[in-house]
């Protein structure tokens, strides 16, 4: 299934350039790096005033495990739904997983 098309108005149709320094441009990576953002990304951000974050050097290992976890059961879930069978009680169950953990993260990082 493709995506979605987007309106007008939300494509990104429209480049900015500038020139910098080997110095500036290392500066910039590192930036970028340090919010877990792509460079266009980040400038992006930045240009229009949006918040850019650190990103959490520290990884729960539990965590990501766990999400793992819900990641695979999800793919399960979406295969054996496009094969024709119905899981929407699994599919609850696993939504529920996802929101606790996701709870979880916003409570560990305050955000």
């Amino acid at each position: 299934m493709a995506r979605p098309t987007k309106a007008a108005e939300e494509k990104r149709s429209e480049t900015a350039r500038f020139r910098l320094t080997v110095a500036e441009r290392a500066f910039l990576r590192a930036q970028a790096d340090a919010a877990g953002l792509t460079e266009t990304e980040f400038l992006r951000r930045r240009a229009l005033g949006l918040p850019v974050r650190a990103a959490s050097q520290r990884s729960d290992p539990a965590l990501v495990s766990e999400l793992n976890r819900i990641g695979v059961n999800v793919n399960q879930l979406a295969r054996a739904t496009h094969r024709g069978s119905d899981f929407t009680r699994y599919w609850r169950e696993v939504g529920a997983k996802l929101e606790s953990v996701l709870a979880h993260v916003v409570a560990r990082d305050g955000a």
